[in-house]
């Protein structure tokens, strides 16, 4: 009789291994946890990855779009553990619960396009200072990883006017979101006033969109990229690349375009 409790006993433990939390759970970032999703294998998939992105700057109390993106291993059992340091983290569709103050999944997901997506917000503080984003997730029930800590600087608005009358430096920064269908944003700062000139290629060099072709005084601009706006060129799932010249500041990097 006791073996046969025995042998129940385990074979519960190992079902519920096998099908641990299929509707989500909290506390296994590196926010309080580093050993990770543990429940379903003590090691991490160096090809599962997961990446946090999203406004790096927010003004007190100000809400940011943020996601997290899953690619890599199996893709037919995705789930996610999002935390924050700092603000409130925020539902932006079903795809994502609140459960004690953290983000998780109500259901296991499955990739699209070879990733999943999560979306989410973030409610800054109400003080400057600096807010750390975490996240875990799998690919599937024995593959997971962690996100690179994302971090978030809190700025009142008068610390972010003076950053944008003076910049000091010239530079073009990632887009977001990227991976991106069907718009893009990309930001770039200038140091002085120049010509600015900011154009698409795809990945044969064809030039394929101008997004900014004017003198820019100095500071810190934004554009959206729309693929819908941009009715004379066929558009395919891959990679493109955007490049700035100003003056002499030359730069270019890589965005991915997936339908």
């Amino acid at each position: 009789m006791k073996s046969f409790l025995l042998m129940l006993v385990l074979s519960i433990i190992s079902v519920t291994a096998l099908n641990a939390y299929p509707g989500g759970v909290s506390g296994y970032t590196k926010k309080t946890n580093s050993s990770g999703c543990y429940c379903h294998t003590s090691t991490t998939t160096s090809t599962v990855l997961v990446a946090i992105q999203g406004p790096a700057t927010l003004q007190p109390s100000q809400v940011g779009d943020y996601t997290v993106t899953v690619s890599g291993g199996a893709g037919t059992a995705v789930g996610t553990d999002i935390a924050t340091s700092g603000g409130t983290l925020q539902t932006s569709d079903g795809n994502l619960k609140i459960l004690t103050s953290e983000l998780t999944h109500p259901s296991a997901k499955s990739f699209s396009n070879g990733q999943y997506i999560f979306n989410f917000k973030l409610t800054a503080p109400a003080t400057a200072g600096k807010v750390t984003l975490y996240a875990t997730a799998c690919s599937k029930k024995s593959q997971w990883n962690f996100a690179p800590n994302f971090d978030v600087t809190v700025e009142s608005p008068s610390s972010v006017n003076d950053e944008t009358l003076n910049a000091n430096s010239f530079q073009l920064n990632q887009n977001f979101p990227n991976p991106f269908n069907p718009k893009t944003t990309i930001n770039y700062q200038i140091a002085s006033s120049s010509f600015v000139n900011l154009k698409v290629f795809d990945i044969l060099g064809t030039e394929v969109a101008t997004l900014v072709n004017e003198r820019k005084e100095a500071g810190h601009y934004e554009i959206d990229f729309n693929i819908e706006a941009v009715s004379t060129v066929p558009f395919h799932s891959g990679a493109y690349f955007y490049q700035i010249r100003a003056g002499n500041f030359i730069e270019t990097k890589k965005m991915i375009f997936l339908k």
